[in-house]
């Protein structure tokens, strides 16, 4: 009964062995023990024990997947490079499929970088988003649009970081996309607001946004934190929309609007202080 114990024993920790459970040198040490030192003869007779070559070839298929990476990267930048300069001598169909080619594969590429390269993440992302912004932007002034459907295009690029944001979990792509909404917005209602300009009829095109962006985010704190977060922080910021937006209007009092910002930072600082034990927790600053 003892030797079928131990043959049980062995066999298990030669598992722990192969599958690397424990460090090498506690299941050899194991191994002695109970085998009396005859399992390491056996190994140095038969020679088991010669890592070097095995670690040599691990090695080789390492570097051999960084040269066919640098490789792919290296056809990919110089395609890149070469598409760039006779990107004009292409018909406009042919220049939106092109276009629009590189900038899913990136976006896909994307995917296969979160499982595998974490870090490359943000570089096929970025890369993404840059082409769909100054390509379509290109795309949009060769067919002369007019300002409406570029502020229409950007607003959907803000709600894309959004969206890829929440899929990739990165949370600085749900902010620039929140306050990117927000400047489009700003620069989309100056005209209307400098028509007939008081500091309430300014406040009356922000205030509500940004107070059900905060209540939307304080109702949501329970399921999702960091969305949360991301939708009050924005729409306390959208609070001092009026104020920068009445910047650019040339009728608007520097006075008025310093007045009002004081008394927003004031406002908002306090209420802060005051309720920090309910906000700290999940705002997550």
């Amino acid at each position: 009964m003892d030797e079928q114990r131990k043959k049980i024993i062995v066999k298990e920790i030669e598992t722990w062995r192969k599958n690397h459970l424990l460090p090498e040198h506690y299941c050899v040490f194991l191994l002695n023990l109970y085998t009396a030192g005859e399992r390491a003869a056996d190994e140095a007779s038969a020679g088991l024990g010669n890592k070097p070559e095995k670690r040599y070839g691990s090695q080789a298929s390492v570097s051999w997947k960084m040269i066919i990476a640098w490789f792919i990267g290296a056809v990919t930048i110089a395609g890149l490079i070469l598409l760039a300069f006779h990107f004009n001598d292409f018909s406009n169909a042919m220049q939106i499929t092109i276009f629009s080619f590189i900038s899913l594969f990136f976006y896909l590429l994307s995917f296969l970088c979160k499982r595998f390269a974490p870090a490359a993440t943000h570089v096929t992302l970025a890369l993404c988003f840059l082409l769909l912004i100054f390509g379509g932007l290109s795309i949009i002034d060769k067919f002369q649009f007019n300002r409406s459907a570029v502020l229409l295009y950007l607003a959907v690029i803000c709600l894309f970081w959004c969206v890829n944001g929440a899929i990739f979990r990165f949370l600085y792509l749900v902010y620039c996309g929140f306050i990117g909404l927000g400047i489009l917005y700003g620069y989309g209602t100056i005209e209307r607001v400098s028509l007939d300009y008081g500091w309430w009829m300014a406040e009356l095109y922000w205030v509500p946004f940004a107070i059900l962006m905060t209540g939307i985010g304080f109702l949501l704190h329970q399921r999702n934190q960091r969305l949360a977060g991301a939708l009050s922080i924005c729409g306390i910021l959208f609070l001092f929309g009026p104020e920068i937006q009445s910047l650019y209007i040339p009728q608007a009092r520097q006075e008025v609007i310093q007045l009002l910002l004081f008394l927003k930072v004031f406002i908002c600082s306090a209420l802060f202080f005051f309720t920090r034990r309910y906000w700290f927790s999940w705002f997550r600053l």
